[in-house]
């Protein structure tokens, strides 16, 4: 069976590749909303579904793996950023993936940024995105998925604040984020706080401690029971500025981190610097596999494994995503190698993941989180006259 899909996974690369040039000789936004348009129609009936999931589909029970409660039939996610307007859910289990992470959505509807704003950097293996959170808003994408049944998709609602003027008022952006809980307080599995969007007017100035205090005190007042918290982090934070947050995400009871947002080419040289096709955005992929992986690392070691860690950025192969799982990620987002390498390629990372899992003699991926990331040691003893103890280091020592 296995050499069967093999096989079967091996000609629809092929077949990728052959129409690639042809897909790619199209507006990379125009070529977006085509296959959008084709996703919706084959999720929109049984047989499309059932013949997309005979063609693409993968399961195993080594890959079924449960997070802050939540049960998902495989780790591989797509990334926020893909559907911005929740349109496809019915789809994407066919194509293999445990879970989706819709939006962002915002609270009042964005245009998103004008021009063009989506490019290739085909030798950089990346996406140049300067969208802007385009969406419908909060309340009509909210009244359109209430009551939907999304099976076996595991759901998340990635919520942003609004890209509508270039003025930062803290309590209108803390309003903005929790209007989008409050009407999506009933759909999905998570909520992702998305504070690192990289293509807004006024920044991110939820880096800020006492900002981000205020925004994290507010999405606790809005929480769902059974509805985890993550919040996604910038690409291009210093590790201190990604420390404050982090410790900021303790303090506040958050139940973990996406990492990473997309990477600004100023701050990364891992592209090719010839290719950069405009001088706004920021990019997907590979130029941010890297980046996203260290970091993932970092915050790991730093809180103790104690935040569950969703893992975005440059996974194309299973040992992209195995890299990421032992290094501290329980969960993966993607969506640039489906646009390179074929949408079959969702169900090779999958098979992928269990031979890797086999190999290292783990049964689960809860087994591998973190198991190539040993965390620090804790110090020595300590002795007094009446008592002796052991001493975790503090925070700032882990990093």
């Amino acid at each position: 069976m296995r050499f069967i899909i093999g096989l079967r996974n091996l000609l629809f690369r092929v077949l990728y590749r052959i129409i690639r040039p042809l897909i790619f000789l199209m507006d990379p936004e125009d070529a977006h909303y085509m296959f959008k348009r084709v996703g919706v129609f084959l999720g929109s009936n049984g047989v499309t579904r059932g013949l997309t999931s005979f063609l693409f589909d993968f399961n195993h029970p080594s890959l079924h793996t449960q997070v802050d409660g939540v049960r998902y039939r495989n780790p591989v996610g797509l990334s926020a950023g893909f559907d911005k307007d929740g349109e496809l859910t019915s789809i994407y289990p066919s194509l293999g993936f445990g879970l989706a992470e819709l939006g962002s959505f915002t609270g009042e509807v964005c245009p998103g940024n004008p021009g063009k704003r989506l490019f290739r950097m085909v030798k950089s293996k990346s996406i140049l995105v300067w969208y802007g959170l385009n969406n419908q808003g909060a309340e009509k994408i909210s009244s359109r998925l209430q009551g939907a049944d999304f099976g076996r998709l595991r759901v998340g609602i990635n919520a942003a604040k609004s890209n509508i003027t270039p003025e930062f008022d803290l309590q209108e952006s803390i309003d903005d984020y929790t209007k989008t809980m409050r009407l999506f307080k009933d759909i999905g599995d998570y909520y992702t706080i998305n504070i690192s969007c990289p293509n807004t007017q006024d920044g991110e100035p939820f880096v800020d401690r006492e900002n981000l205090d205020a925004l994290l005190t507010a999405v606790n007042a809005h929480r769902v029971e059974g509805r985890p918290i993550y919040v996604k982090l910038a690409a291009d934070l210093e590790l201190d500025e990604i420390d404050v947050i982090v410790d900021a995400c303790v303090a506040h009871k958050m139940d973990g981190v996406v990492l990473t947002n997309l990477a600004k080419p100023a701050f990364n040289k891992e592209y090719v610097e010839d290719e950069l096709p405009y001088h706004k955005g920021a990019m997907s992929g590979l130029p941010l596999q890297r980046i996203s992986t260290s970091v993932i690392r970092h915050v790991y070691r730093r809180t103790r494994g104690e935040l569950t860690i969703i893992g975005v950025g440059g996974v194309f192969t299973a040992r992209d995503a195995y890299e990421k799982i032992t290094s501290g990620a329980s969960l993966l987002h993607m969506i640039t190698t489906m646009i390179f390498d074929g949408p079959q390629n969702i169900n090779e990372i999958n098979r992928g993941l269990v031979k890797l899992l086999q190999e290292d003699g783990f049964n689960s991926i809860e087994e591998a989180v973190g198991s190539r990331n040993p965390l620090p040691k804790l110090k020595a003893e300590t002795q007094s006259d009446d008592e002796t103890r052991v001493e975790e280091a503090p925070v700032s020592e882990v990093a």
